[in-house]
C-alpha cells in the first residue's frame, strides 16, 4: 500500500515533469521577441557557478556562487540564493525578520557566522540573522564554509560560515579595465579615461499583498567607483498580524590610489511588522519596528613585493553597527532594545617567492553594548588573534591554524583547525579536516526576549559556552562531461550544547545539554543533462543524539533532499524547478509527539523570459512558492502560507 509520504513524492514528481513538458510545448513569446531574429538575452546563461581554485583544491570544504549566477537565476533575496547552495538550509523566522540558517542538516552547535566583506555581520537578533538588510543587487559573491571552518574566519563559526562579498568598481592599478563601451556608458573628453554607468530596476507583486521595488546604480569613473542601491517591500501574509513593511538603502564608494584601495560602505534598514506568534500561543496585537544602520571602512594594500622574499599584502577594516528595536507585546506592554557594535580588524598575507608557502595573520577588536527595557545594560569586549600556515607541495596542500579569543564575560576561548587535500589526479581530490572551537552564548541567549518580547522567548544568564570538535572527510570527482560528484562524511561532538526548551508557560528558554553529537553523510551531484539543461542534487543523512536523554536533537531531520533542475529554451526562456524533502523532525529536546513535524516535500518554480523594452534589456519573471500547495510547517506552530505567486520585471540600463 502506498503511504501518504510516497503519494506526496509521486504527486510532486509528476507535477515537475508536467511543468517541464508544458514549457517545452508552449514556450513564452513576446512582441519584442518578434522584432529580432533571435531571442534577446541579458547575457549567456550560466549553468553552474564557477568553481574557483580555492574551492576545488584547498582543504576547506567550500561552495560558492557569484553575481553572474545570482542574476541569471533571478534571485530576489540573499536568503533565497543561499538556500539553493549545496548543504545549506534556510528557515524564515515567524515574524519574517530573522532567518535561521543551518549547514549539513542542523543540530550541531551555535549559529552560522555571517561575514560581509571580511567582517562579522553583527545582526544576530535573538538567534536569527536579519539578512533582509543586505540587498541582493549589491552582492558580488557568496561563499559557504562547511564545518570545521578555517580559524581566520573568526569566533562564532562552529556551525559553519557564510562570506558575502559586495560589489565594487572594476578598477585595476588606478584604471578601468579595458572593454567595449556598453549602452549607457559615458565617454569622457580624455580618451584614456572612461566612466561606465550601469543600473537595474526591479518591480514585482503577488499573493497576500506582496509589492516590491528596488533599484541599483553603479558608476565606475577613472580611479573611483560609486554604487547606490535602495529597495522597498510590503506584504500582508496569510495569517492575521503577519503584515510587514521594509526598506533599505545602501551606499558604496571606492577609490584606487596605487598601491592602496579604499572602500566606504554605508547602509540603513527599517522594518515594521506584526508578530503573529505560534498557533498554540497567538499574539494578534504584538508588533515590532526594527531599525539598523552600519558604516564600514576598508583599506587593501601591498606592503612588500619582492622576487626573492615574496609578497606581503594586508587589509584593514573598521566598522560600526547601530540597531534599535521597538517591541509591543500582545498585552500592550512596550520594550525597547538599543545595541551598538564597533570593531577593528586586520589581516596580513605573506606568500614566498615560490608561492608554495603562505602565512596569514589576523586580529579583531570588537566592543558590543546593549540596553534593554526588561534586562538592563550589558557590554562585551572581544579581542581575537589568529594565524594560519599553508604549505603547497603537489599533489598535497596542508593547512593548519590557531586562534585565541578573549571576551570580557567568558574570558579565554581557543580555536584550531588542520586540513589536508590530496589531488589524486586531474579529476579527483580528497580532503580531510579537523577543528576545535568554543562558542560563547549571544546576548539574545543570555538576556533578551524575542518574538513579541515576553510572549515567546526569554534568555538564560547562566549558560555555559559550547565546546565543539568537528571532523570531515570528503572526495570530489569530476567526470569527463564536467559532471561533478562530492561525497563527505562528517561528525560533530559538542559539550554544553545550547538548545531551547519550552516550559509549561509556553515560553522557550535556552539550556545547556552536557553532551551531544551529530554525524552523517553529504552527497552532492552537478549533472549536465544537455548543453542547456543541468541538475543539482544534494542529499544529507544524519544521526543526532542528545546524550542527556538519548533523544534526537531538535530541528535535525534524518534525511534531507534538495533537487534543482535548470534549463533554457530556444526562446531564451529560463526555467528553474526546486524540490525539497525532509523526513520527520522534532522541535523540542524531549521529542514529544505533539511537537513532531511530519515529513514533507515542497516544490518551487521560476520562469524568466528576456525581452527588449523601450530599447532596454529587460526580463519578465514569475516565481511560484509551494507550487502544489503542500500542507506543512517547518517550525512547530507556524504553518506555511501555502501556494504563493510573485510576478515582475527587471530592467537594465
Amino acid at each position: 500500500m502506498v503511504n501518504k509520504y510516497s503519494r506526496s513524492i509521486i504527486k510532486n514528481t509528476m507535477g515537475i515533469m508536467a511543468m517541464v513538458l508544458l514549457c517545452m510545448a508552449f514556450p513564452l513569446t513576446s512582441s519584442a521577441q518578434k522584432k529580432v531574429k533571435k531571442p534577446f538575452e541579458l547575457e549567456t546563461i550560466v549553468v553552474t557557478g564557477k568553481v574557483d581554485d580555492y574551492t576545488q583544491k584547498n582543504p576547506a570544504q567550500v561552495v560558492s556562487m557569484e553575481a553572474r549566477e545570482i542574476e541569471k537565476r533571478n534571485f530576489l533575496q540573499v536568503t533565497e540564493a543561499i538556500s539553493t547552495m549545496a548543504g545549506v538550509d534556510v528557515k524564515y523566522g515567524s515574524n519574517g525578520q530573522s532567518t535561521r540558517i543551518s549547514i549539513r542538516g542542523g543540530g550541531g552547535s551555535g549559529s552560522v557566522l555571517i561575514l560581509v566583506n571580511g567582517r562579522p555581520l553583527s545582526t544576530q537578533q535573538y538567534g536569527g540573522t536579519d539578512l533582509g538588510s543586505i540587498s541582493i543587487d549589491i552582492v558580488k559573491k557568496i561563499t559557504v564554509f562547511k564545518p570545521p571552518v578555517p580559524v581566520w574566519l573568526g569566533p562564532g563559526s562552529s556551525a559553519g560560515a557564510i562570506y558575502i562579498e559586495t560589489k565594487s568598481g572594476e578598477i585595476s592599478s588606478g584604471k578601468i579595465k579595458p572593454g567595449p563601451i556598453e549602452p549607457g556608458q559615458i565617454q569622457s573628453e580624455e580618451t584614456e579615461k572612461k566612466a561606465v554607468q550601469k543600473g537595474r530596476v526591479r518591480l514585482s507583486g503577488g499573493s497576500y499583498g506582496q509589492a516590491n521595488a528596488s533599484g541599483t546604480l553603479k558608476v565606475d569613473a577613472d580611479d573611483s567607483d560609486y554604487l547606490l542601491s535602495g529597495s522597498y517591500g510590503h506584504r500582508d501574509g496569510k495569517r492575521a498580524n503577519s503584515q510587514k513593511d521594509q526598506g533599505s538603502l545602501n551606499l558604496h564608494y571606492g577609490k584606487n590610489v596605487d598601491p592602496f584601495n579604499y572602500q566606504v560602505n554605508a547602509s540603513t534598514f527599517v522594518s515594521d511588522h506584526g508578530v503573529a506568534g505560534p498557533t498554540y500561543n497567538p499574539t494578534p496585537n504584538a508588533s515590532q519596528r526594527y531599525e539598523k544602520a552600519s558604516l564600514d571602512f576598508k583599506v587593501d594594500g601591498m606592503a612588500l613585493e619582492d622576487l626573492d622574499s615574496g609578497d606581503l599584502d594586508y587589509n584593514v577594516n573598521a566598522y560600526l553597527d547601530i540597531k534599535h528595536l521597538d517591541d509591543t507585546a500582545n498585552n500592550g506592554d512596550r520594550s525597547e532594545l538599543d545595541a551598538i557594535t564597533t570593531g577593528f580588524g586586520t589581516n596580513f598575507f605573506h606568500t614566498n617567492a615560490g608561492e608554495d608557502k603562505e602565512f596569514r595573520f589576523g586580529t579583531l577588536l570588537e566592543h558590543s553594548r546593549v540596553d534593554h527595557t526588561l534586562t538592563g545594560e550589558h557590554e562585551r569586549d572581544l579581542a581575537s588573534i589568529n594565524g594560519v600556515y599553508t604549505l603547497r607541495s603537489a599533489p598535497f596542500i596542508f593547512t593548519t591554524g590557531l586562534r585565541s579569543d578573549y571576551t570580557s564575560d567568558f574570558h579565554f576561548s581557543l580555536g584550531s583547525n588542520a586540513g589536508l587535500s590530496y589531488e589524486m589526479n586531474e579529476q579527483t581530490i580528497m580532503k580531510g579536516n579537523v577543528g576545535y572551537s568554543e562558542n560563547i552564548p549571544s546576548f539574545g541567549q543570555l538576556y533578551q526576549p524575542s518574538h513579541g518580547s515576553m510572549d515567546q522567548v526569554r534568555g538564560n544568564p547562566d549558560l555555559k559556552k559550547e565546546k565543539i570538535l568537528s571532523l570531515t572527510l570528503g572526495i570530489i570527482h569530476t567526470f569527463d562531461n564536467k559532471t561533478q560528484l562530492d561525497l563527505s562524511l562528517f561528525r560533530t561532538d559538542t559539550r554544553d550544547l545550547i538548545k531551547y526548551n519550552r516550559g509549561k508557560d509556553l515560553i522557550s528558554r535556552p539550556e545547556n545539554i552536557s553532551q551531544a553529537y551529530k554525524q552523517g553523510l553529504e552527497a552532492s551531484l552537478k549533472f549536465f543533462i544537455t548543453r542547456t539543461m543541468d541538475l543539482d542534487l544534494n542529499y544529507i543523512w544524519q544521526d543526532t543524539k542528545n546524550r542527556d536523554n538519548d533523544k534526537k536533537l531538535s530541528y535535525a531531520p534524518e534525511h534531507t533532499l534538495k533537487l534543482i533542475l535548470k534549463t533554457k529554451f530556444k526562446t531564451g526562456t529560463r526555467l528553474e524547478l526546486t524540490g525539497r524533502g525532509y523526513t520527520e523532525q522534532y522541535t523540542d529536546n524531549l521529542n514529544t509527539e505533539s511537537e513532531r513535524i511530519k515529513a514533507y516535500i515542497t516544490t518551487d518554480a521560476k520562469i524568466v523570459h528576456p525581452v527588449l523594452l523601450v530599447q532596454k534589456k529587460a526580463e519578465f519573471f514569475v516565481h511560484f512558492h509551494n507550487l502544489f500547495d503542500t500542507n506543512y510547517s517547518s517550525h512547530y506552530g507556524y504553518p506555511d502560507d501555502g501556494f504563493k505567486v510573485l510576478a515582475g520585471m527587471n530592467i537594465n540600463f
